[in-house]
C-alpha cells in the first residue's frame, strides 16, 4: 500500500509568496500603527500647545485693550487738568473771566498753599506712586441774584482745570438791597472750594507751580 505523504516541496512553493506577502503586510501594519500612534501623540501635544497659545493670545489682547482704555482715560484726565501739575494761574484767570462774563459787581479770592491728601488706606501695591493734592480756594462774590452763583460755579466746572468741589457756601443779603440799582451787589456770597490734583510717578512734583 502507498502511504499518504505531503509533498512539502510543492506546498512550500505554493505558500512561499503568500507567506512573504503576509509577513510584509504585518510589518507594514505594525509600522503604520506605530507611526499613527506617534503622530496622534504629536497632534495632541500640538493641540495642547495651540490651546495654551490661543489662551495667552486672548489674555494679551484683553490686557492690551484694557491698557489702551485706561491710557485714553489717563490722557483725558491730563487734558482736564486733574492729572499733572497744579495749574493755579489758570484757575485765577478762569475766576476773573467768569466774573467778568457774568457781570458780577465784585469778586475777591485767596488761594491757600497746596497740601498732600493723607489717604486713610494705603495702596496694596508697593509700586504705586500716586500722590493726591488739594488746594483750598476762598471766594467772596458780590451777586445781583442768587442764580448768579450757580452760573459762576457752572463756568468754573466747565473751564477751570482739575477736579473742583464746593466745600461750603453762605449767602448774605445786603441791607437796603431793594433800593439799589440792578447792577449793584444785592447778595454777598462767601464760599470755600477745594481743588484736587494728582501727581503720578511720571510727573516731577518739583515742577509744580508755587502757591499764589
Amino acid at each position: 500500500m502507498k502511504s499518504n505523504r505531503f509533498d512539502w516541496t510543492y506546498l512550500s512553493n505554493g505558500f512561499f509568496l503568500p507567506g512573504v506577502s503576509l509577513l510584509i503586510a504585518g510589518i507594514v501594519f505594525g509600522a503604520s500603527a506605530w507611526y499613527h500612534g506617534t503622530q496622534a501623540r504629536t497632534y495632541e501635544l500640538f493641540s495642547a500647545n495651540r490651546e495654551a497659545i490661543s489662551e495667552d493670545y486672548d489674555e494679551l489682547v484683553y490686557r492690551r485693550r484694557l491698557l489702551d482704555r485706561y491710557h485714553r482715560r489717563y490722557r483725558e484726565l491730563q487734558d482736564l487738568g486733574f492729572v499733572g501739575r497744579e495749574r493755579r494761574l489758570d484757575w485765577v484767570e478762569t475766576i476773573r473771566a467768569a466774573a467778568k462774563s457774568l457781570d458780577l459787581p465784585n469778586v475777591a479770592y485767596s488761594l491757600e498753599p497746596q497740601l498732600e491728601v493723607i489717604r486713610p488706606v494705603e495702596s496694596a501695591s508697593p509700586n504705586a506712586e500716586i500722590q493726591i493734592y488739594l488746594s483750598r480756594l476762598e471766594l467772596e462774590l458780590g451777586l445781583v441774584h442768587e442764580v448768579d452763583l450757580l452760573r459762576f460755579f457752572i463756568r468754573l466746572e466747565q473751564e477751570a482745570p482739575g477736579l473742583m468741589k464746593v466745600d461750603k457756601c453762605s449767602l448774605t443779603r445786603q441791607p437796603g438791597a431793594a433800593q439799589k440799582r440792578a447792577a449793584d451787589t444785592n447778595i454777598s456770597a462767601n464760599c470755600s472750594m477745594i481743588m484736587y490734583s494728582v501727581i503720578t510717578s511720571d510727573i516731577s512734583f518739583a515742577a509744580v507751580e508755587p502757591g499764589l
